[in-house]
């Protein structure tokens, strides 16, 4: 396949960056760069999704009572003898 050049103008600073984590990676600015053009035809649009503002967070998990966690166990009614694996099961 025939080849062309690309001319882009980044920030040098970011290019800097880029270029040890690519290196890290074991990758050229230049294959990295058909890497990604390669993605945006395979997904026929940006390999990622673009987002205004920050994510929304997400809802906590609240942990069951004590006393409701111990009386379900009380009520299992297993003995040391049990494995663990078989007191889960019986949960």
């Amino acid at each position: 396949m025939p080849k062309t050049t690309l001319n882009l103008r980044v920030d040098k600073a970011l290019k800097k960056d880029a270029e040890k984590v690519l290196n890290q990676l074991g990758l050229t600015m230049s294959s990295a760069i058909n890497l990604y053009l390669k993605m945006i035809v395979h997904e026929k649009g940006i390999p990622f999704d673009l987002k205004l503002g920050k994510p929304e967070p997400q809802k906590k998990t609240t942990k069951p009572k004590t006393d409701d966690f111990d009386d379900e166990l009380d009520s299992l009614d297993f003995d040391s003898s049990d494995s663990i694996k078989k007191a889960i099961q019986k949960l």
